[in-house]
């Protein structure tokens, strides 16, 4: 094999790893709900991408899963009247998000860029986010308890 050659061979394979790491997360749906009552309604609830149990008047949800798996992801608003339903569904107390990961794909573009790949506790401290595993231990939330925003994703078992 000339040395051509080897330089063509490894530009491919190259090229192809690129190709691959590129459509990661391709098949990833999005979905966009109103209200939860929406959501319920469309199967969001039942197929497990929105948890059971979040505030009833949640609202400008937004949800994204990889089909034929676990993983998914999802933004929910909710009234500050109604923070005691979201808390209820949560372990008592705060958790650190340092080191945690939250591994989606990147097309997936309305995920803040702050809680992609692995997170920085200080970081999200700093823009009033703080850190919640739900009861079941199963997700992971980062509430932004002033805006009343919930992120919420599957927890990475450790």
């Amino acid at each position: 094999m000339t040395q051509r050659s080897t330089v063509v061979l490894v530009c491919a394979a190259i090229g192809t790893a690129l190709t691959v790491i590129a459509c990661a997360g391709i098949n990833s749906q999005t979905y966009s709900f109103a209200t939860l009552d929406e959501a319920r309604l469309a199967g969001a609830i039942s197929h497990g991408w929105i948890p059971e149990g979040v505030p009833p008047g949640s609202h400008d949800i937004r949800v994204a899963q990889v089909p034929d798996t676990s993983q998914h992801w999802g933004i929910i608003n909710f009234p500050a009247a109604e923070e005691g339903v979201l808390r209820a569904l949560l372990q008592p107390g705060e958790v650190s998000l340092t080191g945690e990961h939250c591994d989606m794909p990147g097309r997936i573009e309305w995920w803040p860029v702050v809680l992609r790949g692995e997170l920085d506790g200080e970081r999200l401290a700093a823009t009033g986010i703080r850190g919640y595993r739900t009861k079941s231990g199963q997700r992971l939330f980062a509430v932004n308890w002033s805006q009343g925003r919930a992120y919420y994703w599957q927890a990475v078992p450790k």
